[in-house]
């Protein structure tokens, strides 16, 4: 979870490095908070340290650098929920959440406050709230935003409303042409299992291990296939 990758660097149109952890990392805001074009010198300073920081997997700096930002500019939505995203990882839920709210609060129309809320309220298991703040997300942008639709659709799935569920993962699977998030096959193998589909089950977990990457994820789905092969042939 702390891994990081930064992107525009120095950015394009205006946008200032961003350095979220993933799942966030894949999200392209389609809107440049305000505020990041009117930032100063040291919060951007501070910030990039800290995507250097996360980098080189040195967390205590890298948080340390980003409350920096946050202090030199209040309404830093990146920093924001850059922050709160290391919190989640390292397990503070509570500050995770200030953070995030700190970022709605800096900018209401900044789609990564809302996925980073989405993403601490799936930890805390708030089916509810993951689910509103992944709609809220959708309904700023509702035509690239696989992340959003992997929430609203892992949301509707503990709130056992399969069909939206279904629906929403499908939506991800469509705008991901390229695979770059895997887990969407996997969630949809869950949707289908919760609805007794054990052939789209399988085959969601076959497309999943064509992308996974993780050697641990890899050998789980395949021995769990092999039962669902040994089920199947019963």
């Amino acid at each position: 979870m702390l891994e990081s990758e930064t992107r525009n660097p120095q950015g394009k149109s205006g946008e200032e490095s961003i350095c979220f952890l993933p799942p966030l990392n894949s999200v392209h805001s389609h809107t440049v908070p305000v505020t990041s074009l009117q930032l100063s010198g040291k919060a951007k300073h501070e910030y990039e340290a800290a995507c250097g920081a996360l980098k080189d997997k040195k967390y205590d700096a890298a948080e340390a650098h980003l409350r920096k930002a946050v202090q030199q500019e209040p309404k830093y939505a990146t920093a924001w929920v850059t922050l709160g995203q290391i919190l989640a990882a390292r397990q503070h839920n509570d500050e995770a959440r200030d953070a995030c709210s700190q970022a709605v609060t800096a900018n209401a129309t900044y789609v990564p406050s809302y996925l980073c809320l989405a993403d601490i309220a799936a930890r805390d298991q708030k089916w509810d709230e993951m689910l509103k703040f992944s709609q809220h997300a959708l309904d700023l942008d509702p035509t690239e935003n696989v992340v959003a639709y992997d929430y609203h659709a892992g949301a509707n799935l503990n709130l056992h409303k399969l069909v939206e569920a279904e629906r929403s993962a499908l939506r991800a699977l469509d705008i991901d042409k390229n695979h770059t998030d895997p887990r969407v096959h996997f969630l949809l193998a869950q949707i289908y299992e919760a609805k007794k589909d054990a052939a789209n089950e399988a085959a969601q977990l076959r497309e999943y291990l064509k992308y996974a990457s993780d050697p641990q994820d890899v050998q789980m789905v395949r021995q769990y296939l092999l039962e669902l092969d040994k089920k199947a042939s019963k």
